[in-house]
């Protein structure tokens, strides 16, 4: 093998310096890239029968890599929504590769011709306004656990932010007098401003105080019982665990898998029933495309009636006498005895 043929040089420059000097991708986006050129680098090793230090770019093939996506579903029963989004990464190396290495350009169209999956819809689940308040009812405030996952659950509802994005935050973030806001930096290295309200204030205030903090620290936002910066896992435990506790009085939560995005569909869902524009909903979540906003509009049911009944009322009444059965004395008669 001819040491100018290793598909580990290739594979070192893209993440040393394309994914993060020259796009400037997330930390969190880096790892999924690394986890997805792992699992196809060990992938190909077994196929290819070698190890993975003898693996060159030609091995990496485009019925390899068809291989692979096959393999992620029916062996390591991926959902078809994972299995797109590890072709992603591969499709992402393969586009550097051509341009870097134009001899690969025939192999590179090759892989970037294996085609993504089309899956189901998912219908993004939101809590209705009663199952909210149900959630924070179980939480005591008095105690410094409950101090902080009020904090957490507020914050969370007011801006539905992601998970990556509150576990980010650090005290100074936050704006504590008025105008009240946050600062968050979400994907993509944006940042945006949300406004926050002042139950929201009042709580963070108090789990700030309680740790013997000023409002203009750099400490993190929220951190765990080893007083360490909260992680997303941390965060989907609290979160799980709050519902669950919420579920023996709210019925209605035992049929819900209850997580942080689930918290972002619904502040989402409660801004557009409360009549909240599009553009204002896209700027507070932080959508990069308001197609994504419009989404929310799909699954809201009692949207979707109250339009029904306000174009039924545009229609003339079905015949001039009203229905037959009701000019018909002998059917109501005999309605009338049933």
């Amino acid at each position: 093998m001819r040491k100018d043929t290793s598909i580990g040089v290739p594979i070192r420059r893209f993440f040393e310096h394309h994914l993060t000097a020259q796009r400037g991708l997330s930390g969190h986006t880096v790892l999924a890239y690394r986890d997805t050129m792992k699992l196809f680098i060990q992938f190909a090793a077994e196929q290819c029968r070698k190890p993975c230090t003898d693996l060159t770019i030609d091995d990496a093939s485009a019925k390899l890599v068809a291989k692979f996506t096959d393999h992620l579903e029916r062996v390591r029963k991926n959902s078809v929504r994972t299995r797109n989004v590890r072709l992603a990464a591969i499709h992402s190396f393969f586009r550097y590769l051509a341009t870097t290495e134009p001899r690969y350009l025939t192999q590179c169209q090759g892989v970037l011709g294996v085609p993504f999956k089309r899956g189901t819809h998912r219908v993004p689940e939101y809590l209705e306004h009663d199952e909210v308040l149900s959630i924070f009812r179980h939480i005591d405030g008095r105690k410094p656990l409950g101090l902080r996952d009020e904090a957490i659950l507020r914050l969370l509802y007011n801006t539905g932010m992601r998970a990556s994005e509150l576990v980010e935050l650090n005290i100074n973030h936050v704006r504590f007098s008025r105008p009240c806001h946050v600062r968050i930096h979400g994907k993509g290295h944006k940042e945006r401003t949300c406004p926050i309200w002042q139950d929201t204030v009042k709580a963070l205030k108090r789990y700030v105080e309680a740790r013997s903090l000023q409002f203009t620290d750099t400490e993190p936002l929220f951190v765990n019982t080893k007083a360490e910066r909260l992680t997303r896992f941390g965060l989907r435990h609290i979160i799980g665990q709050r519902a669950k506790a919420a579920a023996a009085s709210c019925s209605t939560l035992l049929t819900r898998r209850v997580t942080p995005h689930t918290f972002r569909h619904t502040t989402a869902m409660h801004l557009l029933q409360s009549g909240t524009d599009f553009n204002m909903i896209r700027s507070w979540l932080g959508h990069a495309s308001i197609e994504t906003t419009h989404g929310y509009a799909e699954i809201d049911l009692d949207m979707k009636r109250k339009t029904l009944q306000s174009c039924e009322k545009l229609l003339p009444k079905s015949g001039k006498h009203g229905p037959t059965w009701k000019r018909d004395s002998n059917v109501l008669d005999w309605l009338s005895g049933l």
